[in-house]
């Protein structure tokens, strides 16, 4: 049993340790079991930076493992050309096998692509021939893979916005995906990038047809709670509730921020600190540098201010007509204020009549603040 619940700040969070995402799982799950019936299916996770692509990668190679597919996880990078796009993926390979136990057993067949490859790559007009030796390899680890008696074979392909830039890679990978799907193999992909991912790629990327779009939004404050719960199993020493709905209000549903936030009220428990929050909060803002220049801010805004943003919800926009009410301020008095605060990079206006906090550290100090001087 764990003494004190365990966060995953600046890391991939393990499959068994996974939060919510149900319907996004929902959908990974159909896919892989479409992939096992060689139908051409596959998905693109989207998102912004820290909302958990990678962690979600991670938990479908733990869900193809647990179905018998074989995962091969590969980071991508800029590359210059389609030939590169290829060199990374079979590059990859070699890793990829070696962390799921079974380099020893794949070592022939590397060492035969490899010696094919140092001449393919060097083709520079001829994507015909590239998309056939394309096929060829592939087909060659699919033949492998079924001898070890997996069901199918996923690429699970991270950092993908590069991809956008090389149209002619995308057509052949369709093609060859198609062409070895028609020939009765189960191969998929599963692609992760920026929330712009699949619109970058363009309304009529070669992938299109096949991939469905895995949109990976901020958590839901229900949704933040179990993510924390999950993450307390089989702790002796559970977060106290007030916590919890501090690091909700502060991470906006970000998911690494959950984690972050949650790791620095584990230490301030650990070190016997009465004040968790007030500690960890301290602790956050001096580790991101922010500390001073938070309080710098909160000395330029008005009581007026400090009180609206108090009450404007973290995930999602308010209106003045429903601060008005939360406040108890003058209606015609809230679109002043909200002015200045956008001048001031605190808060964004995101629709007509509707405004969105930017700086959380900042309305997160205040709340405190506010609460101690009471």
């Amino acid at each position: 049993m764990l003494t004190f619940p365990h966060f995953f700040p600046d890391q991939v969070v393990p499959p068994e340790r996974f939060g919510d995402r149900e319907i996004q799982l929902k959908q990974i799950n159909y896919t892989l079991k479409a992939v096992t019936q060689a139908r051409p299916r596959g998905g693109m996770i989207c998102g912004e930076r820290g909302i958990g692509k990678t962690s979600l990668l991670e938990k479908t190679k733990s869900l193809c493992l647990k179905n018998k597919i074989l995962p091969l996880h590969i980071s991508l990078h800029e590359f210059d050309s389609v030939h590169e796009f290829y060199d990374t993926v079979f590059t990859g390979i070699g890793a990829a096998l070696k962390r799921i136990g079974l380099l020893e057993k794949f070592k022939v067949f590397l060492s035969e692509y490899n010696k094919a490859w140092e001449h393919i790559v060097r083709i520079e007009k001829k994507p015909v021939s590239l998309q056939t030796e394309v096929e060829s390899r592939m087909g060659l680890l699919l033949e492998k893979m079924k001898k070890k008696e997996y069901k199918a074979l996923i690429f699970l392909f991270d950092e993908c916005d590069s991809l956008k830039k090389h149209v002619v890679a995308l057509q052949i990978l369709r093609n060859v995906w198609t062409s070895l799907c028609q020939q009765g193999h189960c191969l998929g992909f599963f692609f992760a990038g920026s929330q712009n991912l699949v619109e970058s790629l363009g309304l009529h990327s070669p992938l299109k047809r096949h991939c469905i779009p895995i949109q990976l939004k901020r958590f839901s404050r229900k949704e933040c709670l179990m993510v924390m719960e999950s993450l307390e199993e089989g702790a002796k020493n559970k977060l106290p509730i007030e916590v919890k709905k501090r690091i909700i209000e502060l991470s906006g549903g970000y998911p690494h921020y959950i984690h972050v936030l949650g790791g620095y009220s584990v230490e301030a428990m650990e070190e016997g600190e009465g004040k968790i929050w007030e500690k960890a909060l301290k602790n956050y803002f001096l580790e991101t540098n922010e500390y001073e220049s938070v309080i710098k801010k909160a000395q330029t805004i008005s009581d007026n201010q400090n009180k609206l943003l108090i009450h404007m919800d973290r995930f999602g926009p308010s209106s003045p007509k429903d601060l008005s009410k939360k406040t108890g301020l003058p209606p015609r008095t809230i679109p002043v204020h909200l002015k200045r605060l956008e001048q001031h990079k605190i808060v964004q206006k995101v629709h007509r009549g509707g405004y969105e906090v930017l700086d959380l550290n900042l309305v997160e100090y205040i709340q405190l603040k506010t609460l101690k001087e009471q």
